[in-house]
């Protein structure tokens, strides 16, 4: 047996037999040309290059189909790739250098490539991924060779891989594979996201993984600890297999009572909303029965682009969304990029405390103005509201409104719909922010408080940071304080407080939020049906006073085995999920 360690990007569990996964580019060698075939060679490259863009078109439909438009737009740059002049230009040029049409396009490509290899960005160098993707394809086309696709992979299997290009993660079938794992890769990558979107275990970044594996050996990916588990013991196997079933078994009835309202014993209402990435997943948010839609992240629309979207881009996916949850809420987070979340050129010290979120849209008020016309037409489809990261400092809610009136009037002037009345609110993710919460509360509709990032600013604890993730803790005093000191602001000043941080898919975060006093919990989908049963088997008055309680110890610590030790003793039913994983969608 042997456990390898990566970056966990989905919380679950998956077992099955390894699926080897191969991108690798076909061997080439620098072949002449007679002089009289080089014309014939051109219109041979040519006619592959017009095809290839066929299928790759083709294929972005019936993903745009089955998946939506967020997934069919990672291929879009392959696309363009495909049919820009230039390339085509430079491989004719070499061809007439009497190379073969292969050779030729893969010269070409590497003069495309070298840019982006030099590059520091980080998303440039991800931008190499759809490069050597259609490079693959164009020369395997170009050569007769079978096509190597993930659409392959067996029932109950585990995809292993070094990479899983674009076109082919599009492909990944929830319904018969068990979990991935690949040797690179990181929170942003294509193959992140849309494990996540579909709730496939995966875990990246696993150095020497395929070095490792000898065939179709039994594979686990624990995503829930970030290990990939190579021919399990028959033990470990059974172990994972009773923790898989325990957790289908409290699934099912968690999913069976998604109709039954969020209310306390006591009779207090709690929204539960979901955060989400893409469109698609609103059918996981009906299912796990929450009541819209807390965050919806927009960065996602420029990542598979690797450009930003355009205001009708936009619009076209926020008003499916509004259709699709109407006429529950859905509230839109303008662009948050920076940050783990980089932007093309983007090259900072320290990116968490730079040039991020408003602070670049405030230099960029095209495209920001761009997003705030997109999200205010959505208006006119749904239950839409705004949300803006990242603020710090009252002037720029002052800012961002006048923005706001600004879009409002270019519409106007177009005669373009929208609702006049959407409401407009804040994250409250920076200390600045907390400790200022009377004041700004005056400008806004509603704080949602996001606690990943308010944990990292209040702790000086960089959350991906693996040295120093022992810092890292929602449950510092020092935190709760600034939760606690912003929902009673809010309240006070008869606005509704939301959270929809990490610290809201925790079953000790559940109630311990509601004690402090908020109104919305939003997290991701599969968490819904847990919260639902904590929120529907306590009281507000007695989380209050354990909240009140907790606040007061002076280390984080402290404060969990308080509430571990008031909650499953207050809460005997609910003991398993008090005293278990933190993480409540694989308790």
């Amino acid at each position: 047996m042997i456990i390898l360690r990566g970056i966990a990007v989905s919380d679950s569990i998956g077992m099955g037999k390894a699926f080897l996964f191969s991108s690798k580019p076909p061997e080439l060698r620098r072949v002449r040309i007679p002089e009289k075939n080089i014309q014939t060679e051109q219109e041979r490259l040519e006619a592959i290059l017009t095809s290839t863009g066929k299928e790759l078109a083709e294929l972005q439909a019936g993903i745009y189909k089955s998946l939506g438009p967020e997934f069919a737009d990672f291929l879009e740059m392959q696309i363009q790739t495909l049919s820009d002049p230039a390339l085509l230009e430079t491989c004719k040029r070499n061809i007439s250098e009497a190379y073969s049409a292969e050779y030729a396009f893969s010269k070409a490509v590497a003069e495309i490539a070298k840019p982006l290899l030099d590059a520091k960005d980080g998303l440039f160098k991800e931008r190499l991924a759809d490069i050597e993707d259609v490079t693959n394809r164009v020369l395997r086309n170009l050569l007769s060779l079978p096509s190597v696709s993930i659409i392959d992979a067996p029932s109950d299997s585990v995809v292993l891989a070094h990479n899983i290009p674009p076109s082919e993660v599009v492909l990944l079938d929830s319904r018969r594979v068990r979990g991935l794992a690949t040797e690179i890769g990181g929170r942003t990558s294509h193959v992140a996201i849309i494990a996540k979107a579909l709730e496939i275990p995966a875990v990246l970044g696993v150095e020497h993984l395929l070095e490792k594996i000898n065939g179709e050996e039994q594979v686990v990916v624990d995503a829930q600890r970030g290990q990939v588990i190579l021919a399990p013991t028959e033990r470990r196997i059974s172990t994972y297999r009773q923790e898989i079933r325990d957790y289908a078994a409290r699934r099912k009835s968690f999913v069976d009572s998604a109709k039954q309202a969020a209310i306390t014993l006591d009779e207090r209402k709690i929204d539960i909303s979901a955060n989400i990435e893409f469109t698609s997943e609103i059918d996981a948010v009906q299912r796990y029965g929450a009541q819209g839609v807390g965050l919806f992240r927009t960065e996602y629309l420029f990542l598979t682009k690797r450009r930003f979207p355009t205001e009708e881009e936009q619009y076209a996916i926020y008003s499916e969304a509004a259709k699709k949850l109407k006429p529950h809420p859905i509230i839109i987070r303008t662009l948050d990029l920076g940050g783990d979340k980089i932007l093309p050129g983007y090259e900072e010290a320290n990116p968490f405390l730079g040039w991020r979120a408003v602070r670049f849209l405030f230099d960029h008020e095209d495209i920001f103005l761009d997003q705030l016309r997109a999200i205010l037409r959505a208006s006119a489809h749904g239950n839409v509201k705004i949300m803006f990261p990242m603020i710090s400092d009252l002037s720029e809610i002052k800012r961002v409104k006048l923005l706001l009136k600004r879009a409002r009037e270019q519409l106007t002037h177009k005669s373009q719909k929208f609702d006049s009345e959407m409401e407009m609110g804040i994250m409250v993710e920076v200390p600045s922010a907390a400790l200022m919460a009377d004041r700004m509360a005056k400008y806004v509709d509603f704080f949602s408080i996001g606690t990943n990032d308010l944990t990292q600013y209040t702790l000086a604890a960089d959350r991906g940071n693996e040295r120093i993730s022992r810092l890292f803790n929602h449950y510092h005093p020092a935190v709760l304080q600034l939760i606690r000191r912003v929902i009673g602001a809010g309240h006070k000043a008869h606005i509704w407080v939301g959270v929809c941080g990490e610290m809201a898919a925790e079953s000790l975060g559940v109630a311990l939020l509601i004690g402090l006093g908020v109104d919305e919990l939003s997290m991701t989908p599969c968490a819904i049906p847990v919260a639902r049963k904590i929120i529907r088997n306590v009281k507000v008055e007695e989380l209050r006073r354990i909240a009140n309680r907790a606040v007061e110890y002076s280390t984080p610590v402290e404060v969990i085995r308080y509430l571990r030790r008031e909650l499953s003793r207050k809460y005997h039913d609910l003991a398993v999920l008090f005293l278990g994983s933190k993480d409540i969608c694989y308790p």
